[in-house]
């Protein structure tokens, strides 16, 4: 009803269209007021994102199996250059501020085993020369792959890297260049190789 709505008042020229100079993932849903600042999208697969209202978001969207799913909330800004890498499920909550450079993967990547990742090579081969996509015969039942949530109004720092299966707790701050691998709690600031916690912010 609201899109509906919003299309009649572009029509009666009470509002202005906002204006998006390139294409759009298929499978994108997006709220009101909410604007892209050149994000892209690398998937091969018709993978599910969805942005709530009054966002600015010029993050790279890479989904590496038909599984990933992307979920931001309402008032968030993610910044140029940052990423957000998934196979099972990035879920980014209100009020959430994520700053230039950051790298969000929710999976490993690889297997720990050598063997693994020398197979993992020629499957991408193959599927290079038979010009499909390079993930197509990924086997992920060696891959460790969790979801990673990002409360409310937290904030990630410009070139952090968080890891898979991380929660960062609501009003948490994550200090520039940090790397997250464990669970950050709610209203604290966390910094380093590995990220701990240095304090905690008043709520008062």
């Amino acid at each position: 009803m609201k899109h509906l709505i919003k299309k009649i008042l572009i029509k009666l020229k009470l509002i202005k269209p906002q204006k998006q100079p390139y294409e759009l993932q298929k499978n994108l849903a997006y709220g009101n007021n909410t604007h892209f600042i050149s994000p892209t999208f690398q998937t091969p697969y018709d993978n599910s994102i969805k942005i709530g209202d009054d966002c600015i978001i010029g993050c790279n969207f890479i989904f590496e199996s038909n599984q990933g799913q992307i979920t931001i909330g309402n008032r968030c800004f993610i910044n140029n250059g940052t990423s957000l890498i998934s196979r099972s499920h990035i879920e980014i909550g209100d009020d959430v501020t994520i700053a230039w450079g950051c790298t969000i993967y929710d999976h490993n990547s690889h297997s720990l085993d050598w063997k693994e990742r020398q197979k993992d090579l020629y499957d991408e081969l193959e599927c290079i020369n038979k010009n499909v996509s390079m993930l197509k015969n990924k086997n992920w039942n060696s891959v460790k792959s969790k979801k990673i949530k990002i409360c409310d109004k937290a904030w990630i720092g410009f070139g952090c890297t968080i890891l898979n299966g991380v929660t960062i707790g609501e009003g948490a701050v994550i200090g520039a260049q940090s790397v997250v691998r464990e669970d950050i709690p709610p209203y604290s600031v966390a910094v380093g190789n590995p990220a701990k916690v240095i304090k905690k912010i008043s709520t008062k």
